[in-house]
């Protein structure tokens, strides 16, 4: 047997190498394939998106403001797009996220089952009764699920969840589809300040892996545009913009394909774009000059089945030898996977962290779309409207032009201007060529009639169908009616139909993003922590719909309840004060424990208040001897 030569070995492992390269180079093609099939499908939303974003910052669009020039028209664009946008962003924050209370709760099942209880000591039912087993796991289970909401209300607030929320919210109102994303792991550091023996305190920098959340730009989100919704979908892909050095910070995650990475540098930044980048087209929108696409490498992310070959080809590139033992099988070839690549080149591919292989995005929209996932926003819902209102303005300004002076006209052989100009201006000499004729044949005027009437009511009639389109009414903008304020109960009917319209948005939040996030959360903390006593059979409740929209009826119900309770003496005993204190002062969203004093320091006060009655009745006392003086006196 004839031995094998070193450079053998070498040249076998790099052919090996070129060969596994090589099928890489198929596998992101096919995926490169497939994102700009998703792109092109979604060329006319993109569109319609730059007409919202124009009409949100009330420009035309380049043909029709060049027509309008050509006109020498109005050019004038009321803009009440922009305001009814920002009452709907506003309405739905101030809903959905209060500033004293989360709009979710994790509750036990009815029948909770434990994994903490499980493991310790069995008791039988005959040793403490079946009922007290109930209730001992009952309390266990109500335990580890406040915990659980602790834990995950944490991990929201340390990711900024509500900033971030509203921003998702701005997208829906104005682009009518707005994506969120998480749990996902990023490195992030926290500042920590340990105590030293001597007593000083030291900042220490750690790195916390902790899930977080991200928004998801919509302009960036390519999921598959054959599904209705975001769980028939078959795939997701993300587009990324990474720049040279961000590129050189991801060489250095784990599982990169550092070969790969290189072969991207190489190629270039224009060779790895697929969608057009629309960042300079919304500048133009807002008055901004274009700036260009700058150095950015289009760097996509993929989240979606794979095969099983194609998991193996990337991993072999790798350290990862937990991958080495997958088996393929003809019957069961496709498994859950993120990819990341640009252009012709995979630079990572994982398996889906998750063992329920549910994937990270969560999409919400203003108004649903029943055949797209991506939906309508308040200005494509008052597009017409708009139209209308700006239609009906330009001519109210036109006609006001031409109907405030009267159109001269002069019979050029009869008269001429002594100064040689044919304007009109006070104190004119004319010259009277033709003698045989009079003044009067060589002048007339002619008034052009004022419609600004019947103008001004096509115009109010285009504001209330913008109200009626895009079921935002006057009050739920903070503009009152009149004939329906001058009540309280009339003000309070007003209040509660303007929330009924939005109620359905709030529905949809409810439904799309935070019962579908916090169950992800749940599962990932059920996967992963290493705190049993969190960990148990629980139920997410989205509580947005629910005691979030009805807190002024709320606030009306605990003063009335309050007011009761203080007239009868029965009910004065059975009430907890401090506690409906505290309820009234969060349902008003007074700070409750900046302005309330402390039990103790209610005892204090009131214990100076007996002594200093006590005080002020010894010096009214008489005192026995200087009566006696008195009285012989």
């Amino acid at each position: 047997m004839q031995p094998v030569e070193s450079n053998d070995i070498e040249r076998t492992s790099e052919d090996y190498e070129l060969e596994i390269a090589e099928r890489l180079h198929v596998f992101a093609s096919r995926l490169q394939r497939i994102a700009s099939e998703q792109v092109g499908k979604r060329s006319q939303i993109e569109q319609r998106w730059l007409n919202d974003i124009r009409q949100y910052h009330g420009e035309y669009a380049a043909d029709e403001a060049a027509e309008l020039s050509r006109n020498k028209g109005s050019q004038v664009f009321v803009n009440i797009t922009r305001n009814k946008t920002n009452a709907a962003e506003a309405r739905l924050q101030d809903m959905l996220f209060p500033t004293d209370d989360r709009n979710f709760g994790i509750y036990p099942s009815p029948i909770p089952e434990l994994d903490s209880m499980a493991k310790q000591e069995p008791q039988t039912a005959e040793e403490v009764g079946p009922v007290e087993v109930a209730r001992r796991i009952q309390n266990n289970a109500e335990q580890a699920a406040s915990m659980m909401q602790d834990v995950i209300d944490d991990q929201l607030v340390e990711s900024r969840y509500h900033i971030k929320a509203r921003d998702v919210i701005h997208d829906a109102c104005q682009l009518g589809t707005a994506v969120i994303k998480g749990p996902i792991i990023i490195g992030r550091t926290k500042k920590r300040w340990d105590s030293m023996p001597d007593g000083m305190s030291v900042l220490q920098v750690v790195e916390s892996l902790a899930p977080t959340v991200e928004r998801v730009d919509p302009w960036d989100f390519f999921p598959d545009m054959s599904a209705k919704t975001i769980a028939e979908a078959e795939f997701v892909f993300e587009r990324r913009r990474l720049s040279k050095k961000q590129l050189r910070d991801m060489a250095k995650l784990p599982g990169i394909l550092v070969s790969q990475l290189k072969e991207v540098v190489r190629a270039g930044v224009k060779t790895s774009h697929i969608a057009k980048d629309f960042t300079d087209d919304i500048r133009n929108i807002t008055g901004i000059n274009t700036v260009g696409e700058g150095n950015k490498y289009e760097i996509w992310e993929y989240h979606g089945p794979i095969s099983k070959s194609e998991l193996i080809d990337a991993m072999a590139l790798t350290d990862e030898s937990e991958y080495n033992e997958i088996e393929t099988d003809e019957l069961d070839d496709e498994i859950e996977a993120t990819v990341f690549f640009c252009g012709n080149n995979v630079l990572k591919v994982a398996l889906n962290p998750m063992d329920s292989d549910e994937r990270p995005y969560s999409a919400f929209n203003w108004e649903k779309d029943e055949s797209s996932i991506f939906g309508f926003g308040v200005p494509c819902l008052m597009r017409n409207p708009q139209k209308v209102i700006n239609a009906s303005w330009r001519m109210m300004m036109d006609n006001a032009g031409l109907s405030v002076a009267d159109q001269i006209v002069v019979n050029k052989e009869i008269v001429s201007p002594a100064d040689g100009s044919w304007d009109m201006a006070p104190k004119k000499v004319w010259n009277l060529v033709d003698k045989t004729r009079s003044v009067g044949e060589a002048f007339a005027s002619f008034s052009t009639p004022s419609h600004q009437t019947e103008l001004g009511n096509i115009f109010n009639m285009a504001r209330q169908l913008a109200d009626e389109e895009t079921n935002l009414p006057l009050i739920a903008q903070g503009e009152m009616a009149p004939h329906m304020t001058k009540t309280s109960s009339g003000m309070a009917m007003l209040m509660n139909s303007s929330n009924i319209v939005l109620r359905k948005a709030v529905k949809n939040w409810d439904d799309d993003i935070t019962r579908p996030l916090i169950t992800r959360f749940y599962d990932w903390n059920m996967q992963f922590s290493d705190r049993p006593e969190v960990k148990g059979d629980f139920s997410i409740e989205a509580r947005g719909s629910g005691a979030l929209l009805v807190r002024e009826k709320q606030q009306e119900n605990l003063m009335i309840y309050s007011n009761i309770s203080m007239q009868n003496p029965e009910y004065f005993k059975r009430r907890d004060w401090a506690e409906l204190d505290r309820e009234i002062a969060k349902s008003l969203e007074v700070p409750y424990e900046q302005i309330t004093i402390t039990e103790t320091e209610i005892a204090e006060a009131e214990a100076a208040e007996v002594e200093a009655a006590q005080a002020a009745a010894g010096q009214m006392t008489p005192d026995p001897a200087m009566q006696k003086l008195q009285l012989e006196a």
